[in-house]
């Protein structure tokens, strides 16, 4: 092993699939909200999965990882969603330390993006802190164990979280086909690792940087959807649903499968299962494409 070698860091020990039904399958639950209580989706949610103290416990450094890459709002994971998912987080589990963190785009601010989507209204009262990841120096190379790419360059603030979040807006993407939780993940490095993974494979990047950040559960904004293009610009559909999972790749199956569904395609499941990052993360043992071991429950608020 190399120098580099030596230094790098291995894999973050993630929480594993905490939402689990009896009988074993991994559970995805898919809240209608269409009169927009999402403080009261998050509790019946929950309530459903066992309880959000089977994923956070007190004194936990809680990392959510939104998507607020972009300057406006139609672009980004609703701001109101996730404060109302940070209040219901502070109201069921004490001494929490919560903190929203982003690596917008490369080439865009991410104090900006912030301050522009409503982010920083949104949560001006809440016991938070709001982190520009672009504004941190520390980083840390964690190995891959992939001859693509050895090592992945991470923010140190997400590598430590004790429950690691990722908030992603149901999106299309004009190079990975879809942006979901999966696909969230790149807001946790530096810019020039972002350039990387576009020169060097993406979909298979995605793959390699979530199974070394291993995030602990999807909350999946679907209120609103961006149809036909994206990540920026593209056709917003209201949906009116958040879906929430452990499995990240269970929960960008069913809600890329919402997407296409949206979108009017034929076969709408087979062309979710055949995203690229999406694959390459199940056949990586992330988490799991097999609907026989996936248990869909649909609730209301």
């Amino acid at each position: 092993m190399g120098i580099l070698g030596l230094k790098a860091k291995p894999p973050r020990v993630g929480k594993g699939f905490r939402y689990l039904s009896d009988d074993g399958r991994v559970m995805v639950v898919i809240v209608d909200v269409r009169g927009r209580e999402y403080y009261e989706a998050f509790r019946k949610a929950f309530k459903v999965l066992g309880g959000l103290r089977k994923l956070i416990s007190s004194g936990d450094k809680v990392v959510i990882k939104p998507n607020v890459g972009f300057t406006h709002l139609d672009a980004v994971t609703n701001p109101i969603l996730v404060r109302d998912f940070i209040k219901y987080i502070i109201d069921e589990v004490e001494d929490v330390d919560v903190i929203v963190a982003e690596s917008a785009v490369a080439g865009n601010d991410t104090s900006y993006c912030f301050e522009s989507t409503g982010y920083m209204d949104a949560l001006r009262n809440l016991d938070v802190k709001i982190v520009d990841l672009k504004r941190l120096s520390g980083t840390v190379k964690v190995r891959t164990d992939s001859r693509l790419i050895p090592y992945i360059n991470v923010y140190e603030l997400v590598y430590d979280a004790d429950v690691l979040i990722s908030m992603p807006m149901l999106k299309r993407h004009i190079e990975a086909t879809v942006t979901i939780s999966l696909k969230n993940m790149m807001g946790a490095i530096p810019d020039s690792e972002k350039r990387k993974f576009h020169l060097i494979g993406l979909s298979r990047c995605i793959a390699l940087l979530n199974k070394v950040l291993n995030p602990d559960l999807a909350v999946i904004d679907a209120t609103r959807i961006m149809a036909k293009s994206g990540p920026g610009h593209g056709e917003i559909i209201e949906l009116n649903k958040i879906i929430i999972s452990s499995d990240l790749v269970a929960a960008d199956l069913i809600a890329a499968k919402m997407l296409f569904e949206a979108e009017g395609a034929e076969r709408p499941l087979e062309k979710a299962l055949n995203v690229k990052h999406i694959r390459l993360a199940s056949k990586l043992d992330i988490g799991t494409l097999d609907l026989s071991r996936i248990k869909i429950i649909n609730i209301e608020v």
